[in-house]
């Protein structure tokens, strides 16, 4: 209606208490995943849009928060994506956009 530009953010999870240990309230566990595709699925939900173009990842490398995605193997103090494979996130990103393409893309002849 206005013109405005609205760009959903998804994420894999959160959790800074390393570096915040009053922030306890706003740690969103991975759950192998889950909190990710469930913020996923959110963000290709939302009624009353055009098609979703853009996704924003939040926040991709911030292995001090456990946000990351990119591949991770254990490391002290930093959570990696066992018992899934390094790639977890990467593959779960990947899917995601393979879905949205399917859903958006125009119908053939």
């Amino acid at each position: 209606d206005k013109g405005l530009l609205f760009v959903p953010c998804v994420g894999p999870g959160y959790i800074d208490t390393r570096i915040r240990p009053w922030n306890d309230a706003n740690t969103r566990p991975r759950e192998q995943g889950g909190y990710f595709n469930q913020s996923w699925a959110a963000a290709a939900a939302v009624e009353n849009m055009p098609a979703i173009s853009s996704v924003a990842i939040t926040s991709f490398n911030e292995w001090h928060e456990g946000t990351q995605i990119e591949p991770a193997v254990e490391r002290a103090g930093y959570e990696d994506y066992a018992p899934a494979d390094p790639d977890h996130y990467l593959r779960l990103v990947a899917a995601a956009l393979a879905a949205c393409r399917s859903r958006h893309a125009a119908p053939g002849p």
